[in-house]
């Protein structure tokens, strides 16, 4: 459906030509080799030194035209996720991840057990994936804090209540923004903490909004239920001393009970 394979054919020949990409390497599926049609392209461009790759990452925009460079593409800065990580997308609906790494800043790990050499000029790239597959398969769990859980909780229970009393009113407009953006805060930071398996994690992927404020109001309410369980989830898996304020929580859900 994609073309990735056009562009992993130009990105070998656009490293191969490029003398300060010392390794470049793909990981994720292309790297295990599992990759199916919607796979997306996890790239990692390893540079000699700190400047080299700074200098690289102001170019980075460029770098990307240039591997397809008769496709239109788009791009834009990922360092949320971790930094110099630069994600593009091609229009022929490729996907790919640019991560810009130094010998110094990339050392063995997990992610990188399994991958796919695309240049090697030194072999530092072949030592880098030996190194690493001596390391346990297994990643390091996420963890959070009570402090961290009760700023989730203080958020979600203000904008929860802020959509449902809109919504109640008859509101549909309005109110969808602050919904969007209770999920945006809420759902990825709990689905982080709990493994796929967490029966609360699989709930938490059913969400609603519609213009029928009766059917969004019935599903703000399971919204919460669900919310509750898997906090109580978190706390129960990351054993967290958080004391929720069962007070509050009481009163506001005899509120909105139907």
């Amino acid at each position: 459906m994609f073309e990735q394979d056009r562009v992993l054919l130009r990105l070998q020949q656009r490293v191969v030509a490029e003398r300060q990409v010392l390794v470049c390497f793909l990981s994720g599926s292309y790297g295990r080799g599992v990759q199916d049609p919607y796979s997306d392209l996890d790239v990692a461009l390893v540079y000699a030194d700190d400047d080299s790759r700074a200098g690289a990452y102001e170019r980075r925009r460029e770098f990307v035209r240039s591997v397809l460079p008769y496709v239109p593409a788009k791009s834009f800065d990922a360092t949320h996720v971790r930094p110099f990580l630069h994600i593009a997308v091609y229009s022929n609906g490729s996907k790919v991840d640019y991560r810009f790494e130094t010998k110094d800043s990339l050392a063995p790990n997990p992610w990188d057990r399994e991958i796919r050499l695309l240049k090697d000029d030194d072999g530092w790239g072949k030592a880098f994936q030996d190194s690493s597959l001596q390391l346990a398969p297994s990643l390091p769990l996420p963890t959070t804090t009570a402090k961290d859980l009760a700023s989730i909780d203080d958020r979600f229970w203000i904008m929860f209540v802020d959509v449902y009393r809109q919504v109640l009113r008859g509101d549909h407009d309005k109110p969808f923004t602050v919904y969007l953006q209770l999920l945006h805060f809420t759902l990825p930071e709990l689905m982080r903490l709990l493994p796929v398996e967490e029966p609360a994690r699989q709930a938490l992927i059913s969400v609603n909004y519609q213009r029928d404020a009766r059917v969004t109001v019935k599903h703000l309410r399971q919204l919460l239920r669900t919310y509750l369980a898997a906090r109580e989830a978190i706390i129960q898996r990351h054993r967290l001393v958080f004391v929720p304020d069962d007070a509050f929580e009481r009163e506001l859900q005899r509120k909105i009970s139907p």
